[in-house]
């Protein structure tokens, strides 16, 4: 029945995340979690496992709609594929329990079992953001946007505002079975600090611009047929016809969906459009590098033509969409293992933020491809120096699901750790002006075509996360970790 509870723990732990925001339910599963472990120490690892199983089953299951429609796998195939899924992500909880348990063999008293609770889930988050090529969903410090702890994520970011979460779900626990005042004040501190810290203006504004982002909701399955590659250029184009007075437009992932010389072609149109202008203009597009001797890859990359310049193309591919892990093995085998555009490569390290001309000030801008915005370090330093952060993506994948919500919810989180507007132009949804804060100026319905035109606030300065990044939770964690070694019984 324990077990069960954790079970049912994780299940609920998504609801605190978008499109629902009932970020109670979440403090109240961990609290639940935190009991259960309490009930039986030594016994961490199956009730981690339990949590998690819980978690991703219902968190993430919204891949099983790529897979399905897209991917054409049979319903009980597509089932299997989210099922296995579920169970690698959950993997990533078995070093969290194994430790826990190691230094739970002996005694132990509850302020330990506390910090030990937040350093272990607090590992395997961070964890998540790259082992594997990583898959950093439903972190814990997600769930605090709208809510006053969320004045704490520019200085200790969303990884060390869930080290924070965890502390508070643990000592309320504490709180309600031991009935002593210092779990209060653990618990309470935290809420103190954000409200203290909520008039805090970490960056400053350096002026306001003209945005329009396109959204043209193209239909995936249509998306990269041949013989509508050039209907849907047009159609990008006809969106943008009245919005060229912008200071910046936006196209989404890979809307131009032309290579070779049509997509040159059509960039030099788009170039000559946005120079007439005297507008700044971004799109996704496939690009195609040679790398001697006839060979060639492909790069899913955003271009910046007319008063910007740049090429930037994606690093964090997402496994089976972009590139198929042993493909020598698994390509052919069914249709999920040949999706349109599955044989990216992934962009070279370091390169530069794409550069804008706006108003005669040269702006940076912060580049992230779809869901390479849930990589919160690598945010980060692309952030320094940039003005603002150019999100795009294409949904369409996910179709109804809560993917899309949980997608636009990290973006927030980026936008407020770095203390940088977001723009956010997609496919099909959700497509939105993020600004400095995390809070959303405007956004589109989805499945809907349409522009988002309206006026962002660019920044300049950093927030203390900006400076520090993830560095001291990471400390925290190894200190606590190595603290808790050298005191347990030999």
């Amino acid at each position: 029945m324990r077990f069960l509870l954790a079970l049912f723990a994780g299940a609920i732990y998504p609801l605190g995340f978008e499109p629902y925001s009932l970020w109670p339910i979440t403090f109240l599963s961990l609290v639940l979690l935190f009991g259960l472990i309490q009930s039986s120490v030594g016994r961490s690892l199956p009730f981690l496992i339990c949590f998690a199983i819980g978690k991703n089953l219902i968190g993430v299951s919204w891949v099983y709609h790529s897979i399905h429609v897209f991917g054409h796998a049979e319903p009980y195939l597509a089932g299997f594929i989210v099922c296995l899924f579920v169970l690698i992500l959950s993997a990533f909880y078995i070093p969290a329990g194994m430790i826990s348990d190691y230094l739970s063999r002996q005694p132990r008293s509850s302020h330990f079992q506390l910090v030990l609770f937040a350093t272990t889930l607090s590992f395997t988050e961070w964890l998540l953001t790259w082992a594997l090529s990583g898959f950093p969903w439903l972190f814990a410090g997600h769930s605090v946007l709208d809510m006053p702890l969320s004045s704490l994520v520019p200085v200790f970011g969303s990884l060390g505002v869930g080290w924070i979460v965890f502390c508070c779900c643990s000592s309320l626990y504490l709180l309600v079975t031991e009935r002593r005042l210092v779990y209060l004040l653990i618990a309470g501190l935290p809420w103190l600090m954000s409200l203290m810290l909520y008039p805090v203006e970490w960056v400053k504004d350096t002026g306001e611009y003209r945005v329009a982002l396109v959204q043209a909701n193209i239909d995936q399955d249509k998306k990269w047929l041949h013989n509508e590659r050039n209907r849907n250029f047009t159609k990008h184009l006809d969106l943008s016809l009245d919005h060229w007075e912008a200071d910046l437009v936006i196209w989404p992932e890979a809307a131009i969906t032309l290579f070779g010389s049509e997509a040159q072609n059509a960039l030099a149109l788009l170039d000559r459009i946005a120079q007439e202008s005297n507008t700044s203009f971004i799109s996704g597009i496939p690009t195609i590098d040679s790398l001697g001797a006839g060979a060639t890859m492909t790069n899913n990359s955003l271009v910046a033509v007319g008063n910007g310049e740049g090429v930037y193309s994606k690093i964090h591919l997402v496994p089976f969409g972009e590139f198929v892990p042993f493909e020598s093995a698994l390509r052919g085998l069914i249709g999920f293992f040949d999706l349109p555009m599955s044989s990216m490569s992934e962009g070279a390290p370091g390169q530069e933020n794409l550069q804008l001309t706006l108003g005669g000030s040269l702006i940076s801008a912060a580049p992230a491809i779809c869901y390479e915005v849930a990589y919160g370090e690598t945010l980060r330093r692309r952030s320094i120096g940039s003005s603002l952060i150019v999100n795009v993506s294409n949904d369409a994948w996910f179709g109804e699901t809560n993917g899309p919500w949980q997608h636009l919810q990290i973006a927030r989180v980026r936008a407020l750790e770095n203390g940088r507007p977001l723009l956010r132009a997609t496919n099909n949804g959700v497509t939105a002006v993020i600004d400095k804060t995390g809070k959303i100026v405007e956004a589109l319905p989805q499945f809907e075509p349409g522009v988002l035109s309206t006026s962002v606030t660019f920044t300049s300065g950093r927030t203390p996360y900006s400076y520090l990044g993830d560095w001291p939770v990471l400390v925290l964690i190894l200190l606590f970790l190595l603290w808790g070694y050298k005191t347990r019984d030999p």
